[in-house]
């Protein structure tokens, strides 16, 4: 994938573009995975089959996933398990979630550090990098005395394709 272009993802019937990250893809402030393992142990015990495969896909995703595509990938898993060990990962900072607009809140490997941009018109999701938006987020902070919480919840904006449709958007 071309280097500052994010991961697409659509929904809420659409396919995922399912991408995988690599190590030289990876934040120098994610934790590696035999760290969240350890992490874990030491806040929950057991590592079952369940959580151990749950974990895996999320640190190997690129960008968020969604619990519809979690459950599609691992229909052995129930939904109320699956909802209570992303609950349990988030607590003990694994992973971040992120709202999506209208659409499903994603999940996401902690220390991802993007913001999720949204069409308000097809429901596209891309993920921008932070560093773009930091510009931004100074300025907001040295004028107005306001300091931007980046990731948590999505930009909404139209699409090249949505915003065809409405030229005086342009």
């Amino acid at each position: 994938m071309p280097r500052g272009l994010g991961v697409i993802r659509t929904f809420p019937d659409l396919p995922s573009l399912v991408v995988t990250k690599t190590s030289s893809e990876r934040s120098s402030s994610e934790i590696g995975f035999e760290e969240a393992l350890e992490r874990l142990r030491v806040a929950g015990g057991r590592i079952t089959r369940a959580r151990r495969s749950l974990l895996e896909d999320l640190y190997r995703a690129a960008g968020r996933v969604t619990v519809d595509e979690l459950a599609a990938r691992h229909p052995d898993v129930d939904s109320a398990t699956l909802y209570r060990v992303l609950s349990h990962f988030e607590s003990i900072g694994l992973i971040d979630h992120v709202h999506l607009g209208h659409g499903p809140a994603g999940y996401r490997w902690v220390g991802h550090r993007s913001i999720a941009v949204v069409c308000e018109d097809c429901g596209r999701v891309v993920d921008v990098p932070a560093a773009e938006i930091r510009p931004f987020a100074d300025r907001l902070r040295r004028h107005y005395g306001l300091r931007l919480s980046i990731g948590h919840f999505a930009l909404t904006a139209r699409c090249e394709d949505c915003a065809s449709d409405h030229p005086h958007e342009r």
